[in-house]
């Protein structure tokens, strides 16, 4: 990875890192700083790799964030593993906040694997959840597609 990449990378972590912290802790939205919209206007695309119900969450605000920032970009996705597929399960919170949530540049994907071993099946979710057939295997893949991915 080039040292221009890497440092964007870094950059782009950091700000997602402490708005889904800030995100959790507190419902008050801030607007994104003009220097960070044009930094982040050169991203197209970016992807989070989650597994908290907390982190979740504060993805859909930074989400609304980039949006309400006006800033450029093609594709936004959140990769979902672990022991919260369990509560993807419709009629739970974090299935209404989904379904809420639907936006064109916006693709949640959830982890098979996680589903098999927590016994969710692609009915238990919502509609506009992906499955996919490795959480890993797909950060790597939009990785590979240029997607600037971060996993807190």
């Amino acid at each position: 990875m080039k040292l221009a990449q890497l440092t964007k990378c870094i950059s782009i972590a950091l700000i997602a890192l402490s708005s889904l912290t800030l995100s959790a802790q507190s419902s008050n939205q801030k607007a994104i700083d003009l220097e960070m919209v044009n930094d982040l206007n050169k991203t197209p695309n970016m992807a989070l790799g989650l597994q908290k119900e907390r982190h979740i969450k504060g993805a859909f605000k930074f989400f609304d964030q980039l949006i309400d920032s006006s800033i450029q970009f093609e594709n936004f996705e959140i990769v979902i593993w672990g022991g919260v597929v369990a509560e993807l399960k419709q009629g739970t919170d974090l299935s209404r906040l989904i379904d809420t949530n639907q936006h064109p540049k916006l693709r949640i994907s959830v982890c098979k694997q996680a589903m098999k071993r927590l016994k969710v099946t692609e009915k238990d979710l919502p509609q506009s959840v992906i499955p996919v057939e490795n959480a890993f295997s797909r950060l790597l893949q939009i990785q590979a597609k240029g997607y600037n991915v971060i996993i807190p």
